[in-house]
């Protein structure tokens, strides 16, 4: 799909939830894109097919009729949409928006504490922009009204004083007249700030794809019928279910590798892609360092696949000691006794309901094992896992009850169990491995139930397993990720041919668009005691 096919689609969304809006309260719809400048022309035209207005607050299209969000603008006399902007855009540091009053009923924003210079930063300029299209008197006008600014000039607590007045602010305010407010921000995705629950992006455009987040009435549902699924349940564990604990995750730790083994400056910043192209620019120059697989695969693609653990690989080559990991569990031993909140709501669901869970997880953490509250058997090395076929047909069967936690990627306690060799990922998972998997597998008719929970789909040599055709039938599967990447798009695809013949044949069925943290809340509070 192009850029200009998803922006059509995006309008048409838009366009439809306007349609469906109620009156006597703002609808926001938060959207986030790669480029306000490709999307600028369809946001226009939908705001005139829709009888709307465009307050843009780049200065690029005051020419062409928007209006000047540089100047004093005609404000609302509303109390409460002031009251919100004074109160919302301010920060810690003492930098805050000041409405003045001006002749003739305009209204204007000035920021407190600007930032030191004859002219104003972009910035500076950027949020009292926002502050003046917030308080715009249009919007008591207009049903219909789109606001858009570049949220990469902001300082980090403008950026975030900024979501929260659209998102969160705008979003509990009644109105006697707009219905729909559309927030379009330029910006990469911040899951901390952009994929909260109940606050987050609706839509958003990541290089052609339009990507959609679902409500938290869709959370509430899919939790309801996972409480009621016939147990045990499979948790598999991904770095995103690590990442409010602020344990060091895969790409963080993998970036890290990769400035290592190129001796790349602190000073340099590259981003990931950047730093994942000229990992395989590295490896092409040393004969036999690309895999097979990896010769004629293009650099993109390459890059869109890189793991930590490949990564690892060639670091092995060079530093026999591992740096990486030994950096990775000082800063884990750190931080391991501080778990955040989605590792402390799966313990409240170990303790309710023993014999109902299996943990399955590619971290290296001893998160699960240390904060559990209920006794687990751990699976790390060949030999543990080479018994786990037996010790899960007792558990399921109701002999067993400490709750199995499988380390298919080994444990940070014991560098000789982490997966860190191109041998490992490319031929895949083991046997020992793949008999404790399979183990897990649902018989006849009976799926077993598969979340996975804040996983990219990335690692070869569990897709060399997962993808194959005993899984596709025995496994029941669903995702919780703020929103769906790419990788575990292309996984869905190959698992198209077995979904179309469930109640579940397309992956919006089975996505949960919520962080670990608020799905773990969540499944927490409907938890059955047993």
């Amino acid at each position: 799909m192009s850029t200009a096919l998803s922006l059509f689609d995006l309008a048409r969304e838009v366009t439809q939830s306007h349609e469906r809006a109620p009156a006597g309260q703002i609808t926001v719809i938060p959207v986030i894109v790669d480029s306000l400048h490709a999307a600028r022309p369809v946001l226009r035209a939908l705001s005139d097919v829709l009888q709307g207005r465009f307050l843009d607050t780049s200065p690029a299209d005051t020419h062409a009729g928007m209006p000047d969000l540089d100047e004093p603008v005609a404000g609302t006399e509303d109390p409460v949409r002031r009251e919100a902007v004074r109160a919302t855009l301010q920060t810690d540091a003492g930098r805050r928006i000041a409405l003045v009053d001006a002749p003739g009923g305009l209204l204007d924003a000035a920021l407190e504490n600007p930032s030191v210079g004859v002219e104003p930063s972009p910035g500076d300029r950027t949020i009292t922009a926002i502050a003046r299209a917030a308080v715009h008197r249009d919007l008591d006008h207009y049903e219909f009204v789109i606001i858009s600014y570049r949220s990469g000039v902001l300082d980090f607590p403008f950026r975030k004083a900024a979501w929260n007045l659209m998102v969160d602010q705008f979003g509990s305010m009644p109105s006697g007249t707009l219905r729909t407010l559309v927030v379009v921000v330029e910006a990469a995705i911040d899951i901390d700030l952009h994929c909260q629950s109940g606050k987050g992006f609706r839509f958003a455009i990541e290089r052609d794809r339009l990507l959609r987040r679902q409500g938290r009435n869709n959370l509430l549902a899919a939790v309801s019928q996972i409480v009621s699924h016939e147990p045990p349940i499979v948790f598999f564990l991904g770095a995103g279910f690590s990442a409010s604990s602020h344990m060091p995750i895969g790409n963080a730790v993998r970036d890290g590798a990769i400035r290592r083994l190129l001796g790349i400056s602190p000073e340099e910043s590259p981003p990931s892609v950047e730093l994942a192209a000229r990992f395989h620019e590295w490896l092409s120059e040393k004969p036999g360092w690309l895999a097979p697989s990896e010769q004629s695969m293009p650099r993109d693609a390459f890059a869109a696949g890189l793991t930590l653990e490949r990564v690892l690989d060639a670091e092995r080559r060079l530093y026999g000691a591992l740096p990486t990991l030994a950096e990775f569990k000082t800063l884990h031993d750190r931080v391991v006794g501080s778990p955040g909140p989605a590792v402390r709501a799966l313990a409240r669901v170990l303790q309710r309901g023993p014999g109902r869970v299996i943990i399955v997880e590619v971290n290296f953490d001893l998160l699960v094992e240390t904060h559990a509250g209920v006794a687990t058997r751990v699976f790390a090395s060949t030999t543990d896992f080479s018994a786990a076929p037996g010790y899960l047909a007792r558990y399921i069967g109701g002999e067993e009850h400490d709750v199995p936690v499988l380390k298919l990627h080994g444990t940070i306690e014991d560098f000789d169990t982490c997966v860190v060799t191109r041998e490992q990922t490319e031929l895949g998972v083991g046997t020992e491995k793949l008999e404790a998997l399979r183990a897990l597998l649902g018989q006849g008719e009976r799926a077993r139930l598969w979340i996975y929970v804040g996983a990219s789909m990335r690692d070869r040599d569990l897709l060399r397993v997962l993808t194959g055709e005993d899984f596709g039938r025995g496994l029941d599967e669903r995702w919780v990720l703020p929103y769906v990447v790419e990788s575990v798009e292309q996984y869905a695809e190959s698992r198209s041919v077995f979904w179309s013949h469930t109640d579940l044949p397309r992956m919006e069925d089975r996505i949960i668009t919520e962080t670990g943290d608020a799905f773990f809340a969540a499944l927490a509070q409907e938890w059955p005691a047993s």
